[in-house]
Order: structure tokens, then C-alpha cells, then sequence
């Protein structure tokens, strides 16, 4: 990113900043409620930092998936891990492992993935999607070390018959998409039905088709519930999501790279109910229960081929390998959560969280056929087999009070109590052949697995929060907090090494939980046409897990890495009268990255990254008129390897245009067409080391409610 381009940002922050400074006349604002502390609260009473993707949003977004969609979040990077149809999500630079994805509050698992748990949610079935930036371990349990995602999706209600559908079409891969839901109320029966599909070819950016980037979806749910009385409802809901998806890479040092996920297909059942009122004390009471399967098969192909030498009729270097698997998780959750008024002045949550994750099936199969002239002109032919079986199992006790002190001070502080048990059972075997050129090897028969081993541990912690909120003002809030991470390592870092990629990691028995303490100071401000949010935040994690690299290409998970990070968040707009409204949302963080005796600002994080621009929205002739032009910027980041050459990657900044617009008619809206043109200047850029991403492309939806 250019230099100039950073001063702008900045200086359209600063501006935004003074003008709220100045603002003497205010007025109260529309109430944004969200229920990031467990509790629906209106968004200045919460004591955490938390973002809100609205529904209207997401009804206009060109997002594909929910990756997408959380792109424009302060603090969140969104990454691009080769393919379309799956993206890593970053919080304060935190990968996704670190983050916990939760779709109604029930979280989805991952044991078997290099890339954390997957958000597998078509987007056109999301009312919105509640961000909690920093640790919340306590409300929301181990892996919450960097924050929690929740996706809260479309319910019921309303007239006896409504209706929604949608379509749209991407040119950065000629994706099209199509969605419908009829939703109600009849009698005491509200009920949802939804549907959607997508479908994308090869990615074009400004170097050209992506080979391997194609991907489809197709997703379905169901919402029925009953409500027994006025203040009691039970009810029951389905979904499914089937993903193919295929990564690449735009790298030449590979003959052919590919990672095919022809099925990752997530379904789910689970059952509600909730009470409110029941007593004087006893204000809500709520249960839920869930089943939740994951089924993926992935095929990873690494070919490798130097060009022979001058007058030599064989090549330097010819390796070939693929890597077959098969994973299968189910998931079964049960939490109760009871809400308590105790007094004028203090409100009690308390609740129980059970989670069983078990691992019915992670199996591998490596093939490797190598020619090496470097290696005494050999031939190796190896297939490696491995088979796993497993569970976590997770108990968590937790209590969270919001004290009030005076009218305008509140405090906020909990405990949760977390128990995890983890065990898994593996068996492996291998077959090798060898020879010397020019005589090549039968390929082994495949290899026969040996006696089956068990391994097991426990793990234990109480973990703390504690907070105040001050409202001075109706339309302001200033909170400062402490809360402490926990994450319990999963069943892959534990026990089930990993061939994927080209390299291998070895998991470790012995690894440690990690830990983390987490400071942060934040500003709300909503005055007349203002809206502001600041944060300033520090936190210092240790036991990190990394692969450290053990032999030449064979790495192993330690406990050898922490992390000191602190950084400025920024959300802020100014609503003139005739509806136009600058605005920017940006972050700057600063990562100092440890690992066995070794630290660096090089963390792969850049220090600046955001989007500002101005939007409008008015009225003419019965229409409902808006645009956004906007740019989304990146400083340059640079990325040390904690390996034997200690090298350094270095990605450039980058800032790329956008324009928007859109024209809502017909009786309440009802209708809407939606267009926009991206990445206007064709600008070259990465978000990792996988692919660039899209170059100039538009996008058009159409949507309509009856």
C-alpha cells in the first residue's frame, strides 16, 4: 500500500474522530440489540467489542459465503486459502482455530483440518451475524481464545404466508446463486422453509484463470416452532449444507498442486425450549439440544518435475504424491442457561454446556512415487495408510453477573469452569519398493494396518472475566475489560499427524493448553448523526501450538510460540442530512510473533488494513436509491519462517476500488436490484501465499419479498 494512501485513511479517521469531539447537540438513536453476552442487550450496554452484520446487509452483499460477509468487520482478515467456496477467518490475528463458529449459539467442530472449523451456511439464510472481538472463553468456552462468531439465522413470524427468493451472478468466476424461503405464522406455528444453491467456475484475477478454484453448494433448512403460552415456546429445526470446492495455487514450483474436496456436507438437527418469566427471580430459562454430522472426502495432489540437464534422458527430480481422506465427525450438544434478577441491581446468568465430538472416522492413504538423479539415480514407490478414531468430550460450568452501582456505571464479571476429555485410537501401516534406474519397482500392494493404539488426556481450567461499562450519556459508553483465553488443543494437534501439503506434521501427546490474558478500553458514541466505536486492546497468549520443524520437511506440534498483540480498532460515520455518510472502518495492529527463543514483528499481519468511503441513500419517485463507493486497503505485511533457513516472506499493500448501487421499489420495498463493480482498477493482490485474488469483476442481484 502507498504510503499517501495510509495518510488518507488515517486522516479520514481523525476528521470523523474530531467531529464527534465537537458535537454538542445530540439525540438518542435507533437501539441496535444483539445477544453477544448471552443476554439480548442494547448494542452500548455491552461490555465487549462487538460487531453487527445486519440482515439488510446481507440482502444486499454480493458475498458467496459467510467469509465474505465478515469482510468489512474491524479487526477480522478474511484469507484466502486457494479456493472460493472456503475462506479462513483472522480475529485480532488469531487464526481460526482460535475462534469459535457457532451457528444459534451451537458451535461447529473441527478435528481433522489445516484450516480451523468451517462456516458451512448458505448466506441467504443468516438474519444476522454477531461478532465478539478478544477472548471469550467464559461465555463462550475453550477456543474463544481469539473471539467467537455467531451466526444467528431467520426464524419465523409474521403473516400467515410470506415469501423471499433471490438470484445473482458473480463474473469473477461466473457464479450464479439462487435462493427461496416461505416463512409464517399460523395461529400459535411459526415456521421457515428455506433453500439455496451456488454455483462458481475458475476464479479470474489479473493473471488469469485460477486452475482448481471451481466450487458448488447447495443448502436446505427448516424452522417449526409452537408457542405453549405467551411467555413458552418449544420448537424444532433442520439444516443441511453440501460443499464441493477445489483449492490451487498460482506457483511454479509445482508440476501440478491441487486440494479436491468433492464432499463436505454438514447436517443438523436440534430442539429448543424456552420460558421467560417464570418466576420473580427466575426471568428466562433456555435448552437446547443438537446432533450435528460432518462428512469430507479430500484428494491433495503435490507433483513436483525438474527438466533434465543438457544430453541427460532422465530428469533431475520427479515426485509424485497424493494424499486420500476420509473424515467423519458427529456432534452432540446439550446447554441450559437460566437467567436471574436477584434484586434491583444484579443479574445472574447461569449455565451448563455439554459437547461430544466424536471422531467416527479419519482416515488417510499416501501415495509417493519419487526418481531422484540427487539420490543415487533411486526409485521409491511408498503407500503409508493410517485410520483413526476418536472423541472430545466437554463439560463447562459458567457464571456471569452484571452489576449495577449507580444509574450510569455497571459492572460485569464471570467465571467458567471447563472439563475436557480427549481419546483417540490409531492404527498405520506402509509398503515401500526401491530400485535403481533404469529398472523401476512394482508399485506395493496396500499396506496392512497394524494393532491399533490408544492414547488419552484430561484437561481442566477455570478461567476469569471482569468489566465495567460507564454511561455518562445516553448516546455514549465507555467500557474497559481483563478476560483470560483457554484452548484446549483438538484431536489432530494431539494425535493424528497430518501428510497434507507436501510435508508432513507429526502430532504430540504432550502438548500443553493455551493460555491467554486480554486488556482492552473501548468508546461508543452515537450522537445526532454520528456513530462511533473505538477499542484499544492488548493481549499477551503463551503455549501457543506450532509445527516446529523437527527434520528436513517433517515438523511436530510444541507448545514453543506466544504472542504479545495490541492494536486500535475504529468503526465511524458521519449521516449528513441529504444522505450522503463517509465513513471508515479500520484496523492497526502490531503482533510480535515467539517461538523457541526467537521473536519477530514479521508475523504475517499487516499493521494497517480497512475500508472507508462514502455511501448515500435517499428517495425519487417512489424509489428507494442507495450507492457506496468505497476502497478497501492493505498495508504491506512480511512473514518470518521459524524454520532452519529463518527466511522471510513479504507480501505487498494493496488498496482496490469498489462502486455499489441499488434501487428498491414496488410496495415496502419489496423488490430490489442490486450492482456493483469491484476491484475497478484491476489491481494485482494477495491476502496469502495461495492465489491472488479477484481482478476487475461485477456483480448483480436481484431479490423480492411477498
Amino acid at each position: 500500500m502507498q504510503f499517501n494512501e495510509v495518510k488518507i485513511a488515517l486522516a479520514v479517521s481523525a476528521a470523523l474522530a474530531s467531529i464527534v469531539a465537537q458535537a454538542q447537540e445530540s439525540v438518542t438513536t435507533e437501539e441496535v440489540r444483539v445477544t453477544a453476552s448471552r443476554v439480548e442487550q442494547e448494542l452500548l450496554d455491552v461490555p465487549m467489542s462487538v460487531s453487527v452484520i445486519a440482515e439488510d446487509e446481507i440482502r444486499h452483499s454480493k458475498a458467496r459465503n459467510v467469509g465474505e460477509l465478515l469482510e468489512t468487520v474491524p479487526g477480522v482478515r478474511i484469507l484466502n486459502d486457494g479456493s472460493q467456496g472456503m475462506k479462513r477467518v483472522m480475529i485480532r490475528g488469531e487464526d481460526s482455530f482460535r475462534t469459535v463458529v457457532m451457528i444459534d449459539g451451537q458451535r461447529i467442530s473441527e478435528h481433522k483440518s489445516m484450516s480451523g472449523a468451517p462456516i458451512l451456511i448458505d448466506p441467504s439464510m443468516i438474519e444476522r451475524i454477531e461478532v465478539i472481538k478478544g477472548p471469550a472463553s467464559v461465555l463462550y468456552g475453550s477456543d474463544a481464545i481469539g473471539g467467537a462468531i455467531n451466526i444467528i439465522t431467520k426464524k419465523g413470524g409474521g403473516d400467515k404466508f410470506n415469501a423471499e427468493v433471490s438470484a445473482g451472478f458473480n463474473s469473477s468466476a461466473s457464479g450464479k446463486s439462487a435462493a427461496a424461503s416461505i416463512y409464517g405464522s399460523i395461529g400459535k406455528l411459526d415456521y421457515r422453509l428455506s433453500a439455496a444453491v451456488e454455483d462458481s467456475e475458475e476464479l479470474e484475477t489479473p493473471y488469469g484463470k485460477v486452475p482448481y478454484t471451481a466450487f458448488s453448494s447447495k443448502s436446505a433448512s427448516l424452522y417449526l416452532a409452537y408457542n405453549l403460552t405467551e411467555n413458552t415456546k418449544v420448537g424444532v429445526t433442520a439444516d443441511t449444507y453440501d460443499l464441493d470446492f477445489m483449492s490451487g495455487v498460482q506457483d511454479d514450483s509445482y508440476s501440478d498442486f491441487f486440494v479436491d474436496v468433492p464432499k463436505w456436507h454438514r447436517t443438523k438437527g436440534a430442539l429448543f425450549l424456552e420460558s421467560k418469566n417464570l418466576t420473580e427471580n427466575l426471568v428466562r430459562l433456555r435448552a437446547d439440544a443438537f446432533y450435528q454430522q460432518s462428512n469430507k472426502d479430500m484428494h491433495n495432489r503435490v507433483y513436483v518435475y525438474v527438466k533434465p540437464v543438457a544430453a541427460m534422458p532422465f530428469p533431475m527430480v520427479d515426485q509424485k504424491m497424493d494424499n486420500y481422506a476420509e473424515n467423519e465427525l458427529a456432534q452432540t450438544g446439550f446447554s441450559l442457561q437460566t437467567d436471574w434478577q436477584l434484586g434491583d441491581n444484579h443479574y445472574l446468568i447461569a449455565g451448563y454446556e455439554f459437547l461430544y465430538d466424536d471422531l467416527k472416522k479419519a482416515f488417510s492413504l499416501y501415495h509417493s512415487k519419487t526418481f531422484s538423479l540427487m539420490n543415487g539415480m533411486g526409485y521409491s514407490w511408498t503407500t503409508h495408510a493410517e485410520d483413526h478414531e476418536g472423541f472430545q468430550q466437554m463439560h463447562s460450568l459458567y457464571l456471569a453477573m452484571d452489576s449495577t452501582l449507580t444509574d450510569s456505571v455497571t459492572l460485569n464479571y464471570g467465571v467458567r469452569y471447563t472439563w475436557v476429555r480427549s481419546e483417540v485410537s490409531s492404527a498405520d501401516g506402509e509398503s515401500v519398493s526401491t530400485g535403481t534406474y533404469p529398472v523401476l519397482p512394482a508399485q506395493p500392494a496396500s499396506p496392512v494396518l497394524g494393532e491399533s493404539s490408544t492414547l488419552d488426556s484430561s484437561d481442566s481450567r477455570p478461567v476469569f472475566n471482569f468489566g465495567v461499562n460507564w454511561r455518562p450519556y445516553d448516546n455514549m459508553a465507555l467500557r474497559a475489560t481483563w478476560a483470560q483465553g483457554f484452548r484446549v488443543p483438538n484431536l489432530m494437534e494431539r494425535y493424528i499427524p497430518t501428510s497434507m501439503g507436501g510435508g508432513q506434521v507429526l502430532a504430540n501427546p504432550n502438548l500443553d493448553p493455551e493460555t491467554s490474558n486480554n486488556f482492552e478500553i473501548g468508546l461508543r458514541l452515537t450522537p445526532k448523526n454520528i456513530n462511533l466505536d473505538l477499542a484499544v486492546f492488548y493481549s499477551d497468549a503463551n503455549d501457543y501450538i506450532s509445527s516446529f520443524e523437527v527434520a528436513d520437511g517433517i515438523y511436530q506440534n510444541r507448545n514453543v510460540s506466544g504472542a504479545k498483540t495490541y492494536g486500535v480498532e475504529l468503526s465511524a460515520s458521519y449521516h449528513f442530512d441529504n444522505g450522503f455518510e463517509p465513513y471508515v472502518t479500520g484496523t492497526y495492529i502490531r503482533r510480535k510473533f515467539e517461538q523457541d527463543g526467537v521473536s519477530t514483528y514479521d508475523s504475517g499481519t499487516p499493521e494497517i488494513f480497512g475500508r472507508w468511503g462514502v455511501r448515500w441513500g435517499g428517495s425519487l419517485a417512489g424509489l428507494d436509491l442507495r450507492a457506496d463507493a468505497y476502497a478497501v486497503t492493505q498495508s504491506a505485511t512480511k512473514q518470518f519462517q521459524f524454520d532452519e533457513d529463518g527466511t522471510t516472506t513479504e507480501y505487498g499493500g494493496s488498496t482496490y476500488y469498489n462502486l455499489t448501487m441499488g434501487v428498491g421499489f414496488g410496495p415496502k420495498n419489496a423488490y430490489s436490484i442490486d450492482v456493483g463493480l469491484y476491484n475497478i482498477t484491476d489491481k494485482a493482490y494477495k491476502t496469502s501465499d495461495a492465489i491472488y485474488e479477484p481482478g476487475r469483476y461485477f456483480m448483480v442481484k436481484a431479490s423480492a419479498r411477498y
